[in-house]
């Protein structure tokens, strides 16, 4: 599997020890080791080959898609994803200005089948590999390459049903 993430270390917990450039599949799991949260999102959604999934969203001209999770056994929050900090556009294509802006308010995400709020979630990112980010990204540190990911997802289950939701969060970066 390819590096964590600067922004994910610590946060997330791999699913295979492989070291390799494939894709990162990893368990989100706070550092008080509890794997509940709840998962916060912009309060846009749609719907999506029959699932409903959020979305980016519009404020005042700009656009946002943030994904915070705030544990539910200590409640501390983890940003798991910003577009305009995360990613190849994120990270190194940055947009100071746009990144200035105040990140909108984000909701709770709700089970679309029981309504309670607790999931467990799962990031799986992918990228083009170190020799393509030290090609293309030639103003960053080569070790960074994992920064620089083109795709980032998030699947969630709900803690009460059982309610699986892959690829909640589908987001390509670049």
């Amino acid at each position: 599997m390819m590096p964590i993430p600067t922004h994910l270390r610590g946060l997330v917990v791999p699913m295979d020890d492989a070291s390799n450039e494939e894709p990162l599949d990893a368990a989100v799991r706070c550092p008080c080791h509890s794997d509940s949260f709840v998962f916060l999102y912009p309060g846009e959604t749609k719907e999506h080959n029959g699932m409903v999934i959020p979305i980016t969203a519009e404020r005042d001209g700009a656009f946002f898609f943030r994904i915070e999770a705030r544990c539910v056994a200590c409640g501390q929050v983890h940003l798991l994803f910003d577009k305009d900090f995360h990613g190849w556009d994120g990270y190194v294509c940055h947009d100071q200005k746009q990144a200035l802006l105040p990140r909108p308010v984000l909701q709770a995400w709700h089970c679309d089948k029981c309504g309670t709020v607790p999931h467990g979630g799962r990031v799986s990112i992918y990228g083009e590999g170190k020799d393509d980010f030290v090609e293309n990204a030639t103003d960053f540190p080569p070790d960074r390459w994992p920064d620089g990911f083109g795709w980032f997802y998030i699947s969630l289950a709900c803690k009460s049903c059982g309610n699986e939701i892959d690829h909640w969060v589908d987001y390509e970066t670049m």
